[in-house]
């Protein structure tokens, strides 16, 4: 199983509106596409690569929650081939399909707690969560309470940017990368 490129950073926010007009308006990194999911934020493009993805949250954060909430990479190999590695290294992960756009995520948490999420072609349906042992079960507690604050349900977005998405539209399903990217 090879890692094909970093597909994007998510990062979350209680300033939405302010945020995704940074991105857009100072690095110039258009809003664009995103799927319908149940609550507000922003997904801004270099190019055809949606690579920031703004979540909308209801308050600020403490001081020990982490802001980057993920970071993703997009693999072309086998999701079971990959989901025995973890549980063959008591790597605990999660599980969700994204079917909208053709995608698995499984997410698993470093040794320090950052959140990775690695992304399937969802051509297997395989959604089978692993919690490991105890150690590794701590592990996944560990990286989960970096992240308590919940995104904000859209019902309850006052975000301009929010209340937008739909008119935007919903990326293309993806497909499994066929050539790795290598810089010249």
């Amino acid at each position: 199983m090879a890692m094909f490129w970093l597909d994007h950073v998510n990062i979350r926010t209680a300033k939405l509106d302010d945020m995704s007009a940074f991105y857009e308006n100072i690095l110039g990194l258009p809003r664009g596409k995103r799927p319908s999911f149940g609550f507000g934020g922003a997904w801004h493009y270099c190019g055809k690569q949606a690579v920031v993805h703004l979540v909308e949250t209801s308050k600020t954060f403490k001081a020990e929650e982490a802001h980057i909430e993920h970071f993703a990479f997009r693999s072309n190999g086998s999701l079971k081939t990959f989901q025995k590695k973890m549980r063959d290294t008591d790597t605990p992960y999660k599980v969700g399909p994204l079917t909208e756009i053709n995608m698995i995520q499984v997410n698993v948490f470093d040794p320090d707690g950052n959140k990775v999420e690695v992304q399937f072609a969802a051509s297997e349906a395989d959604t089978e969560t692993f919690g490991g042992s105890a150690a590794a079960r701590r592990r996944l507690r560990k990286g989960e309470s970096r992240n308590v604050t919940r995104a904000m349900p859209l019902a309850k977005s006052k975000s301009k940017i929010a209340r937008t998405n739909k008119k935007v539209g919903v990326p293309n399903p993806i497909k499994p990368p066929k050539k790795r990217f290598v810089p010249s």
